[in-house]
């Protein structure tokens, strides 16, 4: 429905994650009325999105509020985890993308694919306090250059 689109969310599809480490703009927005009607669809800045129907395994942050498309699936983390999820799964990109190569002319990383998917990140409160602590002001950085 046309009312369902505007200016005020931004609606992340696929293409806008290219070369993006944060989406804070999109294509195409969503009205209040349109994003309203998909609350539990929100996603608060900072939280990790990684395509998985077509060109399954990109991965990008949400730089602001948004919402985005069935092609996309979503992790909200604590802080602590965030920047070394977000490249640990930048590194698992081939490994998403023959995931999700169920033999058909599109590739399609389902959710219960995309949930087994394991990733390592530290355990140790010390690690990821030396990591966050060089790793956030560089992600500063990159969203402010954005």
């Amino acid at each position: 429905m046309k009312e369902n689109y505007g200016t005020d969310i931004p609606f992340v599809k696929i293409p806008d994650m290219h070369n993006k480490v944060f989406i804070d703009e999109t294509m195409q927005s969503l009205s209040l009325l349109g994003a309203n009607s998909q609350k539990s669809k929100y996603l608060p800045p900072n939280s990790i999105m990684v395509s998985c129907i077509g060109t399954p395994g990109l991965v990008s942050l949400t730089g602001t509020t948004v919402q985005t498309n069935q092609q996309i699936n979503s992790l909200i983390l604590k802080p602590k985890y965030l920047y070394c999820t977000f490249l640990e799964l930048k590194s698992l990109k081939d490994k998403i993308g023959n995931l999700g190569s169920g033999g058909t002319t599109i590739k399609n990383l389902n959710k219960s694919d995309f949930s087994n998917l394991e990733i390592t990140v530290p355990d140790r409160e010390s690690i990821l306090d030396k990591f966050n602590n060089i790793a956030r002001p560089i992600f500063d950085q990159i969203h402010t250059n954005n």
